[in-house]
């Protein structure tokens, strides 16, 4: 059943958000972690895109996250988008001596058919944005990810990403 969701911001950011928590689901499948590190990531990465949502936009909904555009597409997207894939094939090819965005380059063209990944323009977004209201540190998955992606942090510390988050202290 198709339902109108009216949070045309929430909608939007989950849109872009979904594709850096999928890089996050690649790296975790390029490294072999398994099905309940994903799962833990997939729930680290909504609530951080809950929060995001939140700390940017005015009026956002709680029902957008269950909705298609929120939790179905994020988890549709880390078990077969894209760019999950090609985050895969970059965590298998880490250390190979190129650099990050020459790693990015030839992944996209070898594996994408002329297609073109959103992940990772827009962690570099998400990051630049976080950094500008000094909030960095409160997203640590989509922190990580970035760092893995662009400064060439080993791509095993992904699961420093979903286990850093305070237990305890609920930020939504």
């Amino acid at each position: 059943r198709v339902q109108h969701v009216f949070d045309v911001a929430g909608a939007e950011v989950c849109g872009a958000l979904k594709n850096v928590v999928a890089l996050g689901a690649g790296f975790v499948d390029g490294l072999g972690l398994g099905g309940n590190t994903k799962a833990a990531l997939i729930r680290v990465g909504l609530r951080e895109m809950i929060r995001f949502c939140r700390l940017f936009f005015k009026g956002i909904k709680d029902d957008t996250f269950t909705q298609s555009c929120g939790m179905a597409d994020l988890i549709t997207t880390c078990y077969g988008g894209r760019n999950r894939k090609c985050a895969e094939a970059f965590a298998r090819g880490q250390g190979s001596g190129e650099s990050c965005q020459e790693q990015w380059t030839d992944i996209e063209a070898k594996l994408l058919n002329g297609q073109k990944m959103q992940g990772t323009l827009s962690a570099k977004e998400a990051y630049a944005a976080l950094c500008s209201v000094d909030k960095l540190h409160d997203f640590p998955l989509i922190r990580t990810i970035h760092e893995i992606a662009f400064d060439g942090k080993p791509v095993k510390s992904i699961v420093d990403g979903i286990s850093v988050e305070r237990s305890g202290r609920s930020k939504l």
